[in-house]
């Protein structure tokens, strides 16, 4: 691995161009991250960025933006659906380690990788489930949840389960490179929000659409 203390100092300056201050700890944490995901990601497909640098730029950093764009309500319930290598759920875990999360992923080894990085960087509250968001809605809840993040999956794919598994005040956090559109949204959903970020190093744009179910 490049030096690790250059990467820390990188992660921690890329995530302040972005507005958002992290800490000497949650750098680590992303070091740690970074180490176990590029291990795996050589028997598993991961990402397919190798890039160290690109890698905390378009997986961590990109993840944060969430952050900046709405606010995440204390003790929320996050549901973060298609995480793969844990995206965007496990670095808004970081800087909000009071979050309740539950990362989906169909594919076993994906579950299996993410299970590992919850233990090795000590998560509290947080679970895996193997699976689709149309299996998660189908099994009784213990609660609602209270965001639900999309960053790997079409909105199109998954909103016909989000009624059911929403809070009346749960909202919707989608990573998109384009605004979403009234079509998309077939009257069943309102946006709340709409945010343009440039990402660090002129790695491309981002817009975070936030939207709540129409009552």
């Amino acid at each position: 691995m490049e030096h690790e203390q250059e990467l820390r100092e990188f992660t921690i300056n890329s995530a302040q161009e972005l507005g958002l201050t992290i800490g000497e700890s949650h750098a680590k944490q992303f070091m740690s991250y970074l180490t176990h995901l590029m291990t795996w990601n050589k028997t598993i497909n991961l990402t397919a960025i190798t890039d160290q640098k690109e890698i905390i730029i378009k997986h961590f950093v990109d993840s944060l933006a969430a952050l900046v764009a709405t606010s995440f309500p204390q003790n929320a319930a996050v549901l973060d659906v298609g995480s793969g290598g844990g995206f965007p759920g496990i670095p808004i875990k970081i800087l909000r380690p009071d979050l309740r999360l539950v990362l989906i992923d169909p594919v076993q080894k994906k579950c299996s990788f993410l299970n590992s990085m919850i233990g090795l960087l000590t998560l509290h509250d947080v679970s895996t489930f193997n699976g689709t968001i149309e299996q998660y809605a189908k099994r009784p809840l213990d609660h609602a949840i209270d965001m639900v993040v999309v960053r790997a999956l079409k909105f199109q794919d998954i909103k016909e389960h989000i009624p059911t598994l929403l809070s009346s005040e749960g909202k919707v956090v989608l990573y998109r490179t384009d605004p979403i559109t009234h079509q998309e949204l077939d009257g069943k959903f309102h946006i709340v929000s709409e945010t343009a970020l440039d990402l660090p190093q002129k790695s491309g744009k981002r817009v975070i659409s936030v939207i709540e179910i129409e009552h």
